[in-house]
């Protein structure tokens, strides 16, 4: 399947996946965050979001690996790291892999009680970073590799007459339109959190 310009996510037709709620584990957090929302939810998740992301004290500078930085900003224990990248990797609603997402089940009940509660405060911490996870594997990964290009290549939008379709990021790695991330800043302040390389 050839992927679609960038300029699909600023087309409202084009939809995220929906993702039905759900009790516990990684089904709880799709269930519960902006990333899989539409339309007036998608609008005040987003905006909890962003709350929660301007709260966020991140030192750029400190050194160790960013997702730990990540963690100690939220008050967390660094000793999560384990349960944030099991997590990251069922996020998507099209992980099929069974073992997966059973492991990511248990790690997102282990982040729910390190947060203090089944809150959406907690499921937008989680969302936080899961996904600054995901970013940040990519980039590594492209480092490694010598990829040029953005990170994350594509993303999936619903179309109108319901095909789950691939758009092209190559001119938005962070995304277009209601759904752009909101990580952008983030994500430079985590990068230089990173000891140097020796």
């Amino acid at each position: 399947m050839d992927p679609l310009p960038s300029e699909v996510l600023e087309d409202p037709r084009y939809t995220v996946p929906h993702c039905p709620e759900a009790e516990h584990g990684i089904g709880w957090l799709r269930g519960r965050v902006p990333r899989f929302s539409e339309g007036a939810e998608h609008t005040r998740r987003r905006a909890v979001l962003e709350r929660t992301l301007a709260g966020l004290d991140v030192r750029p500078g400190a050194g160790g690996q960013p997702p730990a930085a990540l963690l100690a900003a939220m008050g967390l224990s660094r000793e999560l790291v384990g349960e944030v990248a099991a997590a990251a990797a069922a996020y998507q609603p099209h992980t099929s892999d069974r073992e997966l997402t059973a492991a990511a089940d248990d790690a997102v009940e282990r982040l729910v009680v390190a947060c203090g509660d089944r809150s959406e405060r907690t499921a937008m911490l989680i969302c936080i970073l899961v996904q600054a996870h995901a970013g940040l594997t990519a980039v590594a990964e492209q480092r490694r590799s010598g990829r040029t290009g953005p990170p994350i290549p594509v993303t999936r939008r619903v179309a109108p007459d319901g095909r789950e379709v691939l758009v092209d990021l190559s001119e938005a790695p962070f995304g277009r339109g209601a759904h752009a991330c909101p990580g952008e800043q983030l994500a430079a302040v985590l990068a230089a959190t990173e000891s140097p390389q020796r």
